[in-house]
């Protein structure tokens, strides 16, 4: 694997990493006889203690892992260049010790983590929908240039005509998929029907938005995905308005973890994920796979963000100013889309 690419993954690793320690981790009875460092969670009262330091331990290490590679190749490229099963193995027993140390540390320490997460976190989910509507983008492209390639290469439109039903059944199944969330959401969280009506209301002008003649490089698969992903992030803001009955307790969500899981392994593979959103409808790609250093920092700086992420869906707190917070990412996460829309517009022939 060459050094770009193993760089990218290597901080994917990281991220899993930490979310495995957190999850096992929970699986573990008690301390014993121990009354420090997290062990003071036994004897707190909090039902929610040892969770939520576990998240919040398991973040730091991953955290300082990240701070540590970004300084590590601060001049010196050629670390990415070495042994990388070296690497990979130094990677991950570092982090395993970092966090198995932090584990003796105060719970009060960890506790203004959780006040930064709200507002990292949802600087993220803004970043998680630039990367799924690169994604979508990127795939509505490959599919439209295969059936291209396919009706010149057999000089007949059946397989023109077969990919193109692929890309309208996807997006179609995911409008439905949408809708019955909407439906449920709306059924099981009357309160938040206003945050619902209002992203399928946005979400649908702008799906009209992008199949007109004027957005020629508006796709119907781009708005499915993000009529999904408003909807999505409906139902997350919903699982923690505080009503009286709202449990503190919420669980952990499979889907809440696969939602960044997917988003970082396209992050891993892409190598421009934001060219949308300054107008660039194509992207000259290089040969080369070369580790450059200031991708890398940039990569670490979204992981960073991802982190924060990570942990309000491991420790789902329950407020007021958290479900505003998250309710405001429902619209800001539309507005960014609607500017790729208008961006070759209004940013015509950019190159950067």
């Amino acid at each position: 694997m060459q050094s770009r690419q193993f760089s990218h993954w290597l901080l994917v690793v990281v991220q899993a990493l930490r979310v495995f320690w957190a999850l096992l981790l929970r699986l573990v009875p008690g301390c014993g006889q121990l009354t420090i460092g997290i062990c003071e969670c036994e004897g707190s009262g909090n039902g929610e203690c040892w969770r939520d330091q576990l998240a919040f331990r398991t973040e730091v290490s991953s955290l300082l892992m990240y701070t540590m590679l970004a300084a590590l190749t601060c001049g010196k490229s050629s670390l990415m260049q070495r042994s990388q099963i070296v690497l990979l193995l130094s990677v991950i027993g570092i982090q395993s010790l970092i966090l198995w140390i932090i584990l003796f540390f105060p719970n009060v320490i960890f506790v203004p983590l959780d006040i930064f997460s709200m507002f990292a976190s949802a600087a993220y989910r803004v970043l998680q929908a630039v990367l799924f509507i690169d994604g979508a983008y990127n795939l509505n492209d490959c599919l439209y240039d295969s059936a291209v390639q396919a009706r010149r290469r057999s000089m007949n439109s059946q397989a023109y005509r077969g990919r193109l039903a692929i890309m309208i059944s996807a997006s179609i199944a995911l409008l439905l998929i949408s809708l019955a969330g909407s439906i449920y959401l709306c059924v099981a969280y009357p309160s938040v029907t206003w945050c619902v009506i209002s992203a399928i209301v946005g979400s649908t002008l702008l799906l009209l938005l992008s199949i007109t003649s004027w957005c020629e490089h508006g796709s119907l698969l781009t708005s499915a995905v993000m009529f999904a992903y408003s909807i999505y992030l409906c139902g997350q803001t919903a699982r923690i308005q505080p009503t009286s009955q709202t449990s503190e307790d919420l669980p952990t969500t499979m889907l809440g973890l696969l939602v960044p899981a997917v988003s970082l392994t396209y992050f891993a593979i892409s190598s421009s994920p934001a060219r949308h959103l300054a107008g660039v409808i194509s992207v000259q790609r290089t040969e080369g796979d070369d580790f450059e250093a200031n991708d890398f920092y940039l990569r670490c700086f979204v992981h960073f963000l991802a982190d924060f992420y990570v942990t309000s869906v491991l420790a789902p707190r329950v407020s007021w100013l958290r479900f505003n917070i998250r309710a405001g990412t429902v619209f800001a996460c539309l507005v960014v889309y609607a500017w790729t829309l208008v961006a070759p517009k209004i940013l015509p022939d950019r190159n950067f």
